[in-house]
C-alpha cells in the first residue's frame, strides 16, 4: 500500500512538472508590433505646413543581460533578463522573439498620430527629411527591458507555489524619447521636449500577461506630445491656414 502511494506521489510530481516545463516554453509566443492610432480629429488644421517625421535616431546602450537560467540554482529567488536591446533576444520572461524595428516603427506610428491630430496639414514618414519644410525627429533613449521569472530560492520545484496563487513573472517596460520639431527652411529648432513612460506588471499562472507593451507606453507619449504642441502653437511663429 506504502509503495502505491509513493508511485502516485511520484506521477503526481512528474506531471507538474511536465505541465511547467510546458509553461515555461509554451508561453513563448512571437509578437508583432501594432499600434492603433486615435481617431482622425474633426477640428480644422491648424498649421498649414506638411511635416515629415524620417526614422529616429537610435541612441539606446546595446548591452543584453540574460540570466535566465539563474532560477535553476538553489537559493536564487529568480531568473532575470535585463536588456537595453530587447528585440535583440529570442526569448522573453512571458513571450518569444519580437518583430519590431524601433526606429522605423516608432516613427511611423507617430507620423500617423501627428497626421489625425490635424495639427498641420500632413504628417508623413519619409527616409528624406527634405520632403517638408518641417521635420519632426525623434531620438530614442530607452526601451529597456526587465523580466524575471521567480522560483522563490526553490529552484525547479519554485513553479509548485504558481498553482496555490504565488506569482510566476515580474516585467517591466522602459520607453524614453526626444523630439525636436525643426524649420528645414530657416534651419532652427521651433519646439523640442523628453518624454518617459514606464509600465511593471505581474503575472500568475492562470494569467498571463504580455510583456511587450511599448505599443501602449508610446500611445501615452504621443497623446502627450501633441496636447504640448498644441499648447505652444502661438510661439512657433508658423503661418495659419487661409
Amino acid at each position: 500500500m506504502l509503495s502505491k502511494s509513493h508511485e502516485i506521489i511520484r506521477k503526481v510530481y512528474i506531471l507538474l512538472g511536465f505541465i511547467c516545463i510546458l509553461l515555461i516554453t509554451g508561453c513563448a509566443s512571437q509578437k508583432t508590433w501594432k499600434y492603433g492610432i486615435e481617431p482622425v480629429a474633426i477640428s480644422p488644421v491648424i498649421i498649414d505646413k506638411s511635416v515629415a517625421v524620417p526614422p529616429f535616431s537610435d541612441q539606446r546602450l546595446s548591452e543584453n543581460n540574460n540570466m535566465f537560467l539563474m532560477y535553476l540554482i538553489p537559493l536564487m529567488p529568480f531568473g532575470w533578463q535585463n536588456c537595453n536591446t530587447p528585440e535583440g533576444i529570442q526569448r522573453h520572461t512571458n513571450t518569444g522573439i519580437w518583430f519590431w524595428r524601433p526606429n522605423e516603427d516608432i516613427a511611423k506610428a507617430v507620423a500617423e498620430e501627428l497626421h489625425a491630430s490635424h495639427i498641420f496639414k500632413e504628417a508623413f514618414f519619409t527616409y528624406r527629411e527634405s520632403d517638408a519644410p518641417l521635420a519632426l525627429k525623434g531620438t530614442i533613449q530607452s526601451t529597456k527591458y526587465t523580466g524575471k521569472f521567480i522560483t522563490y530560492g526553490l529552484s525547479i520545484f519554485g513553479p509548485y507555489l504558481w498553482f496555490v496563487g504565488f506569482p510566476a513573472t515580474s516585467i517591466s517596460n522602459e520607453l524614453i524619447i526626444s523630439f525636436k520639431l525643426v524649420d528645414k527652411t530657416k534651419n532652427i529648432v521651433l519646439w523640442e521636449k523628453n518624454y518617459r513612460q514606464k509600465i511593471n506588471k505581474l503575472s500568475w499562472i492562470y494569467c498571463i500577461r504580455s510583456d511587450f507593451e511599448y505599443s501602449d507606453l508610446l500611445k501615452d507619449v504621443l497623446l502627450d506630445m501633441t496636447n504640448d504642441i498644441r499648447s505652444n502653437i502661438s510661439s512657433l511663429n508658423l503661418s495659419k491656414p487661409r
